[in-house]
């Protein structure tokens, strides 16, 4: 889009106070480590820094405009320097990226979920980009702030989008989806995830379907009739559906037949209405297994072929620190599977091991899960509990909730001796070096507050 500062402050929904409305603007940055001379600079409040603070920054830099909720932002900022004032800069990110996404006539898939929204979005990228552009959010840019920096993103080349959207708090999602306005729209399952901002699975299932209830009848909507609660919401929706599972033979894309899970590779026959077709899946998991059918049913909503889809999901690879998996000496397997975690997850990332590993030694490495809420401590037990019944060779945790995690392991009849609840992560990487467990299967997972990644680093460090 061509922005200028007029275009700037009317989409907005702001008043220039000062500065030429005609100048043209480069951008728009949120962060004035890459904000580039010509940027419009967007400064939001944090839980830790407000960006009004670095307002200085932004015009050493020679930003162009700066947008403000600061009413007393124009006498610090030169007179030929563009000032915006907004009530609120986050609401004035997201009016801008709707207006840029309002020029791009290209298809939007929205997509979400308590467990699986990247995989399952880097799949469907995978595949469309087959034969299209694809324009998708990078990293974890799935918020409030990263969604509008991904549609502000869109150029004339891309041909689609492929936005994940994540949300933990009430009212996140109907935003997203006013600045995205999605053709197309998955909720990947409900499971218990951000509890302390959402509360129950009802509510998490109420928000995130807002997603498939803004789509209109000609719009497409991708259901898991794997997941009760979407079976039955989407009995509430007008858009046009296609349904996938890996049990349900009524599904219209499903798995057809049992998985084979090799060397980091799983194998498996897709299912398409009446064709069946074989997969390879550079990923280890049911769990992912089920991404890559979510996946193709969005691409077979789309009128992908059977061959686009199968070359897409054969060209993509585990996305960082999700089953990432790497060789340690004596025949180790470590797998990184540590961006983040709640129950469904955890029990998912452990069975996934367990079947890979055929037979051999494995330990998990478990850090607490958070944003459980007052559930927190009796769903750590349960993860626990299955945990424990898997009886694999040690289970190592952190943090305070992972002990009762671990209590679990123990209660379900694993070995007090196995069960081992660590002070703090180098304590763990001490104790994996002197296991020297030869030919053995590690998995590590924890919240992204427990940075569990520490400790695959400390491991592929001493490798």
């Amino acid at each position: 889009m061509h922005w200028t500062v007029a275009k700037i402050a009317q989409a907005a929904g702001g008043e220039l106070l000062q500065g030429d409305p005609e100048e043209v603007i480069r951008g728009i940055s949120t962060d004035t480590r890459s904000l580039e001379p010509g940027d419009c600079f967007v400064p939001l409040k944090g839980e830790t820094h407000d960006g009004h603070d670095f307002i200085a920054q932004a015009l050493a830099k020679k930003a162009a405009a700066v947008l403000s909720a600061r009413r007393d932002v124009e006498s610090k900022v030169p007179r030929e320097t563009a000032v915006i004032r907004v009530a609120d800069t986050l609401y004035g990110l997201g009016e801008l990226a709707r207006c840029h996404r309002g020029a791009h006539s290209m298809p939007v898939i929205g997509v979400t979920g308590s467990n699986g929204k990247t995989s399952t979005k880097e799949m469907i990228a995978a595949i469309l980009g087959v034969h299209h552009n694809v324009q998708k959010n990078a990293g974890n840019f799935n918020n409030l702030v990263g969604v509008p920096l991904t549609l502000l993103s869109l150029e004339a080349q891309h041909q689609v989008a492929v936005i994940e959207m994540g949300i933990n708090v009430f009212g996140e999602m109907q935003r997203l989806v006013e600045i995205t306005k999605p053709t197309a729209g998955l909720v990947t399952n409900i499971h218990p995830a951000h509890l302390q901002g959402l509360e129950s699975q009802e509510h998490i299932l109420e928000e995130k379907g807002r997603l498939l209830t803004s789509l209109s009848e000609e719009q497409l909507a991708v259901i898991n009739l794997d997941d009760q609660r979407l079976r039955s919401f989407a009995k509430r929706l007008k858009a046009r559906t296609v349904t996938y599972s890996i049990a349900d033979s009524s599904a219209q894309v499903r798995l057809a037949g049992n998985v084979k899970v090799d060397r980091g590779v799983s194998s498996f026959a897709l299912a398409l209405e009446n064709q069946v077709v074989p997969v390879r899946l550079a990923v280890l998991g049911a769990h992912q297994v089920q991404n890559a059918v979510a996946a193709a049913a969005v691409a077979y909503g789309m009128g992908e072929s059977a061959d686009t889809i199968v070359e897409g999901l054969s060209r993509h690879r585990p996305v960082r620190q999700r089953m990432e998996m790497y060789q340690l000496p004596d025949g180790v397997v470590l797998i990184d599977d540590t961006y983040n975690a709640n129950p469904m997850s955890m029990v998912a990332a452990a069975r996934a091991v367990v079947e890979a590993a055929h037979g051999r030694p494995v330990i998990f490495v478990f850090g607490e899960m958070r944003e459980m809420g007052p559930e927190g401590p009796r769903l750590h037990w349960e993860v626990g509990r299955q945990i424990g019944a898997m009886r694999v060779h040690r289970l190592v945790t952190l943090g305070g909730l992972a002990a009762e995690l671990n209590r679990g392991a123990r209660e379900s009849g694993m070995a007090v001796e196995a069960c081992h609840h660590a002070a703090d992560h180098q304590e763990i990487i001490d104790l994996l070096r002197a296991l020297k467990v030869k030919d053995g299967w590690i998995l590590v997972k924890g919240s992204r507050g427990m940075t569990m990644e520490r400790i695959v680093r400390g491991l592929l460090d001493a490798a």
